[in-house]
């Protein structure tokens, strides 16, 4: 009996410091091939390097410490002996130390990774108002000076929206969005929709219900599959719904930051074009990352 309540109480203990994807929460949508770690500390690096440039005036607050539940309390009141304590009473008592640690942490962070349940799968949540304008940036910077700054982060995408992944809530949260994007001024746009670990949520049902509500903010939407000016990216993990609305894509190759850096640069310094095709096709491929996952 002592031995099981002592591995209870380090898997909790272990856990204590870990945050999980939950609805409401706005961020940054990752992927990497295999090498999460090395991926964690690259975009971390890259969101604080250009957070840095782009918000000098905000600094990064350190989050409270939780005190730890099963330490006994300084006033001596509890019973000295755990053993005549209820283990339900310790496990309930532990889980809401994490919570309360949790919300008081990510409030105060500006970049926080948070557990997505899938594999390669990586999502930091951030109190910054607009992550799309950070990412924008990241982009633009990188477009134009093909200069690679990660080697494990895949894609990068801002995340506007998080919702449970059914269509009720889809819809809800769509909305809202819509309405800065769609309802004043018209536009091109595409549906993008990624789907992993979940077979309860359909993609044709999804991109259709969405076409239609972009269409009814305003009739002068038009869908665009070739040069949409801006795509909404739905991203379905597990029982969690991302959303984000992003324009140029395509020009940034789908936000994948190996491509954008792959390509080769404008021509300067004598070198002519077949010296330009024999760097581009000595480059490594990097390895592309699967759509429409489902498992």
């Amino acid at each position: 009996m002592g031995d099981n309540r002592k591995k209870k109480k380090f898997y909790f203990r272990k856990r204590r410091n870990k945050f999980f994807l939950e609805p409401g929460f706005k961020g940054f949508f990752c992927t990497c091939n295999f090498r999460e770690k090395d991926c964690v500390k690259e975009v971390y690096n890259l969101l604080n390097e250009y957070a840095g440039k782009l918000y000098p005036e905000l600094g990064e607050e350190k989050p409270p410490v939780a005190p730890d539940p099963l330490a006994p309390p300084e006033d001596g009141s509890e019973s000295e002996s755990e053993e005549d304590e209820d283990i339900g009473d310790i496990l309930k008592r532990e889980v809401d130390s994490i919570k309360k640690c949790s919300q008081k942490s990510l409030r105060h962070k500006r970049f926080q990774v948070v557990e997505t349940g899938a594999s390669n799968c990586i999502f930091v949540k951030t109190n910054l108002p607009s992550p799309e304008e950070l990412t924008s940036e990241i982009m633009k910077d990188l477009h134009t000076t093909r200069l690679q700054k990660t080697r494990h982060v895949l894609r990068l995408l801002p995340i506007m929206v998080t919702c449970k992944a059914n269509l009720p809530d889809i819809m809800e949260a769509a909305g809202r969005l819509f309405d800065k994007y769609f309802l004043k001024e018209s536009s091109t746009f595409a549906v993008i929709f990624n789907k992993r670990f979940n077979n309860s949520v359909s993609r044709e049902l999804v991109i259709k219900e969405l076409a239609e509500l972009v269409v009814l903010k305003n009739s002068g939407n038009k869908a665009d599959l070739k040069n949409p000016k801006l795509c909404i990216i739905v991203e379905i993990i597990k029982g969690m719904c991302l959303l984000t609305i992003v324009d140029n894509y395509y020009m940034y190759k789908k936000y994948n930051l190996n491509e954008i850096c792959k390509e080769t640069p404008p021509i300067t310094n004598g070198c002519d074009e077949t010296q330009a095709k024999k760097f581009k096709t000595t480059e490594k491929e990097p390895v592309e990352e699967q759509n429409d996952i489902q498992k």
